[in-house]
């Protein structure tokens, strides 16, 4: 259903524990000041974690061990200097099981108020396509002024991730939305 959504609205802090904001700015130095690693490295290893730990840890704690295994997949650290800083075992996300994809080569540029369909497809890895949306017909609210590096490709390290356009599409109601189940 439709989310209730006030544009510029106060949102309320973004942070409630006082430690929370530790793994955020741990995420952005690895980004930012080291080169480590990007933003999208990071959400990959997230959804790396094993499930029913995801599901047992906090928000920001689930950076936390994000960012300690890309330092240690990235030889940043090892997994025994993690530890003895923690003071014990210190679990990671899973390995990788994909090394994503290039860039596609052959896309179209759409402009606003254009229909459009989302591609149906499911690539293993990280994707910034919610299953939700795959196949589905749409219109072109908003095209942002800004490109970015495809995920399928920066989400794994890999160096071909080239530069699209990212645009806004409202979804027609209703419509078949098929889940894919591996």
């Amino acid at each position: 259903g439709k989310v209730p959504h006030t544009v510029n609205a106060a949102i309320g802090p973004t942070f409630h524990a006082e430690w929370e904001h530790l793994p955020y700015s741990l995420m952005f130095a690895g980004v930012a000041e080291l080169g480590a690693f990007s933003v999208d490295e990071v959400r990959y290893v997230v959804e790396r974690m094993e499930p029913r730990h995801y599901m047992m840890t906090p928000y920001y704690e689930r950076y936390v061990i994000g960012v300690a295994t890309l330092m240690v997949e990235k030889g940043i650290l090892t997994q025994d200097e993690l530890e003895t800083l923690a003071g014990g075992p210190f679990p990671l996300s899973r390995p990788s099981e994909s090394e994503g994809r290039p860039a596609p080569t052959d896309t179209a540029t759409f402009e606003v108020g254009q229909r459009v369909r989302v591609r149906d497809e499911y690539v293993p890895g990280h994707v910034r396509m919610p299953a939700y949306c795959r196949g589905r017909v749409g219109t072109i609210s908003h095209r942002t002024t800004e490109k970015w590096p495809f995920p399928d490709a920066i989400g794994h390290g890999r160096n071909d991730a080239g530069e699209e356009p990212t645009y806004h599409v409202k979804l027609r109601r209703g419509g078949t939305v098929r889940p894919r189940h591996r």
